[in-house]
């Protein structure tokens, strides 16, 4: 499962970026590189930060994100949303026989759905 996370200000914005910038652009850049992190950047407004973490267990989005620099200085919380992506850029399934077949196979379970070819 990938998951979708949500960052909201808890802190004084200003002390953080003064303090922590530098360290959360290192550490985005280290997870980037890792796989971890697939796309990050704030709302328009910057009152939101998303990043988009790659295939993990929720435990592990947990200690990701409890080293992230923004989180552990006290400046920010999140919100973890699970995403069980199906399309990217093109690829994946648009049709329900592929979807259920994904959907069934994310969760461990059989598929009862015959693809084309089988």
């Amino acid at each position: 499962m990938w998951y979708l996370t949500l960052h909201r200000w808890t802190g004084d914005r200003e002390r953080a970026i003064a303090q922590t910038l530098p360290a959360h652009l290192d550490w985005m850049r280290e997870q980037q590189l890792a796989g971890r992190v697939l796309i990050a950047g704030p709302s328009p407004d910057r009152g939101l930060g998303i990043i988009v973490i790659g295939h993990m267990s929720r435990e592990a989005v947990d200690d990701l994100l409890t080293d992230e620099p923004l989180i552990a200085g006290g400046f920010r919380n999140y919100e973890v949303i699970g995403w069980e992506v199906h399309q990217l850029l093109g690829i994946g399934g648009f049709d329900l026989p592929t979807i259920t077949a994904m959907t069934a196979s994310e969760h461990g379970q059989p598929s009862e759905t015959k693809l084309d070819g089988d």
